[in-house]
């Protein structure tokens, strides 16, 4: 797997390279091979394991860097197989097979997620800055977008960094994850796991004619307009671009944490008054309008 992977140093100088980079954050992450757990560990299904969260023993080293699960990871996608089969019904045989070998990419979709963070006004400036928070409340919205924005970026590094069949993996992989997560935990749990972050991705995807809705066997269901290398590659760089545009250069025009948070809001805002898409959004995702309604800032 690791001739495949991407690095902290191949990522790192790619971020700083980036226009949009301040000099701040950079990525200190390593993908896992883990065989055995316990506790916590076996009965979480988060893959992210935060170094700031463990205390080390007296005498031994504390993490240097966050650690990525990727074979709990691997695992719960075989678990979603079934609601992405549902919600791509024409394409999901071809993206499954586009995605074998999952485990690398798996890591440099984590890898480059977490780099798209660190652009322009980055996830931990907002964090020590309160920009998460209105009254001592946590501002979900603002939390999904950022998760929105750090894809988008990611997707611009996956082009630059990886050949064309590579780079659409981690693009369809991510989509895979978003939406096949998301269905997953409204059918079983009744929860929305990702929040609106699979609504504003569909959004988006929606707007460039990429994602169309069709009707199979008296359901709905996503269509992708084409899966052919070269036009993911066009997606993914629209996409990068639209983060650009739409998200890191008008959070860095404004100067307060409140300021840039205002800007982000509208953003969501004005895709949940679109009650047309969250309409057909609604109906392949069985999530009601209401639920997103529910989410507007």
């Amino acid at each position: 797997m690791s001739s495949e992977l991407i690095c902290n140093d191949v990522i790192n100088s790619a971020l700083r390279a980036h226009a949009s980079w301040q000099g701040r954050e950079q990525v200190r992450l390593a993908p896992a091979l883990v065989y055995q757990r316990h506790g916590t560990f076996s009965s979480e299904p988060d893959i992210l394991y935060k170094k700031d969260l463990f205390i080390p023993k007296r005498g031994t080293p504390a993490m240097d860097m966050n650690i990525v699960d990727i074979l709990k990871s691997r695992n719960n996608w075989i678990n979603r197989i079934g609601c992405i089969k549902e919600i791509f019904p024409e394409s999901s045989l071809l993206v499954l097979q586009k995605l074998s070998g999952l485990e690398p990419i798996i890591a440099n979709e984590y890898m480059l997620h977490e780099a798209g963070h660190f652009l322009a006004y980055d996830v931990c400036a907002k964090q020590r800055e309160g920009y998460f928070s209105v009254m001592g409340k946590t501002a979900w919205p603002l939390v999904y977008l950022e998760e929105l924005r750090a894809d988008l970026n990611s997707f611009g590094f996956a082009v630059q960094l990886l050949e064309p069949e590579k780079a659409t993996q981690i693009f369809l992989y991510n989509m895979m994850l978003r939406f096949g997560v998301h269905r997953q935990g409204i059918v079983q749990e009744q929860q929305a796991p990702y929040g609106l972050v699979p609504y504003l991705l569909f959004h988006l995807l929606q707007d460039f004619g990429f994602l169309s809705i069709c009707q199979q066997h008296g359901r709905s269901s996503f269509k992708f307009v084409s899966l052919e290398t070269d036009q993911l590659i066009a997606i993914m760089r629209a996409c990068a671009r639209h983060a650009e545009q739409e998200l890191n250069g008008p959070e860095l025009t404004k100067t307060t944490s409140l300021e840039r948070a205002i800007v982000a809001a509208k953003y969501v805002r004005n895709r949940l008054d679109d009650t047309a898409m969250a309409k057909l959004y609604g109906l392949v995702m069985n999530q009601p309008a209401t639920m997103l309604a529910a989410e507007k800032p």
